[in-house]
């Protein structure tokens, strides 16, 4: 076996697998509508086979039963179509039933089929549905699931577009076709089964052109399959980027505005839009060129039919029925025959798509939770001999830190310095390239992960809030969030002030990013939210850099009432707020190069006297400052 077909193989078994994975609690449901589908398929075939007496009447006139001759099968399994219309003919009383009779009780029953084929139909539709969203939003669910799982890593080297494409388009595409391929299989073999078997019976020649029709078909489907997956595939990830960028402009509407930048953004989305309309033209290309090629096969198997039909009439080899019978049947085994390839074509679509959903299937977490619960933080996190890098590029160096139970430790330095890194692996978003990191003599990695971060209260500079009631977002993730608490952390963020003068109070609703909000009022909900759950440990990111200056003073009101009574970790640009901090970390180019209180820091530290001397220009008394009165 090739590389070709071990890789086709893997790719179908890939797709198998998925959609068992998903299908599976839907089987009794699969089950009936493979039945109601089979049942379908024969009333389809039927259609035809009912008028067959009708011809013979219309051939024959009133005589037509004294023209059934001895060859009339006895078997249905003796049945071709120049006999069925004499078959179902003897099966009337000819002394009880004229011909009128014979073709009111045709048309009825011609009817009735039609009737119970279209509301079988609508039936096995609406069930279809049913299974496919139900399937598709398990997938979406479960891939949903195994996302947020995965390290922050992952996040950072994936747009937040193409997440969202993933699991949207992506697990919809891979079940919205389930239906047509399940429908094709199952009708369309039954259809072409019966339809060929009857043209083989009654004129093996004329079946052949049949025969080649599906096979000039098969050939030309396998001719455009490989380009056709491959052109999926492009179109589904340049949505992605569109889905992504879009996202993104949104989210970013204000930058967009500040700047006058609507004119580079439509420029820039036109580009993109080149891209995508170029990337689905392929797609459509390859998806739909053996339309014309099929109708064009098929025109020729049609006339070429009709050529041969007569020529077997005129010959006496098909009867006047089983001419035009043959006609009708040859004519309509070539929709299932095509039905069949056009799904070859679902089926590299699904399978394309199928392999973007399973990529991140795929993908494994990088931090993987311990076993060991602790619920409460008793003595130090330490920091030993700590290393870490993104990649290739280092960003600290031989870390030893101590963070005492009780202390507020401040983090200071430049851009890059790694102040956040530090806080992400106290968080234990990323594991350290080298050393230890411990919490209360625990190593980090052996913790119970969910449960140990439900001890950290996190304040970013970013105020990152939901579309949601105020109350909502400050309980978050808490369900049954409990009112009391929610007013009590709200007071103790300082935000009860303007939450009461909100229309609907707790349960108004703040807009998508708390964009009804003030930036001082979004960063205290995000206090609120922290003190809610009572943690242990508090980190600040920054949480007041981005406000003004009361917005600052109302929000660091906030931070210090919620670090009286906690373990605070606190990275600082503003050195105002942190010069009372029990331990100021001061770091440059990924090291520690000097840590201890402000004033002793301030006279033997020269970075940190730099920091001072620019923040504090002339004010001599925060520079030297040594007392204990709280933060300024």
């Amino acid at each position: 076996m090739n590389n070709s077909n071990m890789k086709r193989n893997y790719e179908f078994k890939q797709l198998a697998q998925l959609l068992s994975r998903f299908m599976k609690p839907y089987w009794p449901q699969m089950l009936l509508s493979l039945a109601l589908y089979f049942v379908a398929s024969l009333l389809t075939a039927a259609q035809p086979m009912v008028t067959a007496p009708v011809l013979e009447v219309a051939v024959h006139g009133p005589e037509a039963f004294n023209q059934l001759t001895e060859e009339v099968p006895d078997s249905i399994f003796d049945v071709d179509l120049n006999n069925i219309g004499q078959y179902l003919l003897h099966l009337f009383s000819p002394e009880q039933t004229s011909a009128w009779n014979v073709i009111v009780t045709v048309a009825v029953l011609y009817l009735l089929v039609s009737v119970v084929l279209y509301v079988l139909n609508f039936l096995v539709y609406l069930l279809g549905i049913w299974i496919r969203v139900r399937a598709g939003r398990g997938m979406q669910a479960a891939l949903l699931e195994h996302v947020m799982g995965l390290s922050l890593d992952f996040f950072t080297k994936n747009r937040t577009g193409e997440l969202i494409s993933r699991l949207d388009k992506d697990t919809d595409a891979v079940v919205s076709g389930l239906e047509a391929i399940v429908r094709s299989i199952v009708v369309s073999s039954v259809l072409a089964l019966l339809y060929g078997s009857l043209l083989i019976k009654t004129s093996l020649r004329l079946s052949l052109f049949v025969v080649l029709a599906a096979i000039a078909q098969y050939i030309f489907v396998q001719l455009v399959k490989k380009p056709a997956q491959r052109r999926v595939r492009e179109q589904f990830g340049v949505q992605a980027e569109v889905t992504s960028y879009l996202q993104e402009v949104v989210s970013n509407i204000r930058i967009v505005k500040s700047f006058a930048a609507e004119p580079y953004e439509a420029t820039r989305f036109s580009s993109l839009s080149r891209r995508a309309i170029q990337a689905l033209f392929r797609s459509s290309f390859f998806k739909h060129v053996d339309e014309p090629v099929t109708f064009i096969i098929n025109s020729m198997v049609n006339v070429a039919v009709l050529l041969f039909a007569a020529n077997e009439l005129i010959s006496g080899r098909l009867s006047t029925t089983g001419f035009f019978l043959y006609l009708y049947v040859g004519r309509a085994v070539l929709d299932p025959l095509t039905d069949l390839a056009r799904t070859l074509k679902i089926i590299q679509t699904t399978v394309a798509t199928s392999e973007r959903v399973q990529e991140f299937f795929d993908e494994t977490a990088s931090i993987v939770s311990g076993t060991t619960v602790k619920t409460d933080f008793v003595d130090r996190i330490r920091f030993e001999d700590v290393s870490f890098a993104y990649g290739q590029e280092s960003v600290l160096s031989h870390i030893d830190l101590e963070i005492e139970r009780g202390q507020m430790v401040a983090l200071v330095g430049e851009s890059g310095a790694g102040k956040s890194t530090i806080t992400d692996l106290i968080l234990r978003f990323y594991d350290p390239r080298s050393g230890r990191i411990s919490v209360d003599g625990a190593d980090l990695r052996e913790l119970d992960l969910p449960v140990y971060r439900r001890m950290i209260g996190v304040v970013s500079q970013d105020s990152i809030l939901f579309n949601a009631s105020v109350a909502e977002n400050i309980a978050y993730p808490d369900e049954n969030a409990n009112l009391e608490r929610v007013r009590k952390a709200a007071e103790v963020a300082n935000a009860t002030e303007f939450i009461d003068k909100l229309p609907k109070g707790y349960e108004s609703l703040i807009g998508d990013r708390g964009m009804l909000l003030s930036g001082g009022q979004k960063q205290r909900i995000t206090i609120a939210r922290a003190v809610y759950h009572d943690p242990r440990i508090l980190v600040l990111d920054e949480a007041t850099s981005a406000l003004d200056t009361e917005s600052e003073r109302q929000v660091q009101r906030a931070i210090d009432n919620i670090i009286k009574d906690t373990t605070a970790v606190v990275i600082a640009h503003r050195l105002s707020t942190v010069i009372h901090a029990d331990n100021i970390v001061v770091l440059a180019r990924g090291q520690i190069v000097d840590q201890g209180k402000h004033a002793e820091l301030y006279l033997r530290c020269k970075e940190y006297k730099h920091f001072c001397d620019l923040q504090f220009g002339a004010n001599e008394e925060l520079k030297t400052l040594t007392g204990a009165q709280g933060v300024v």
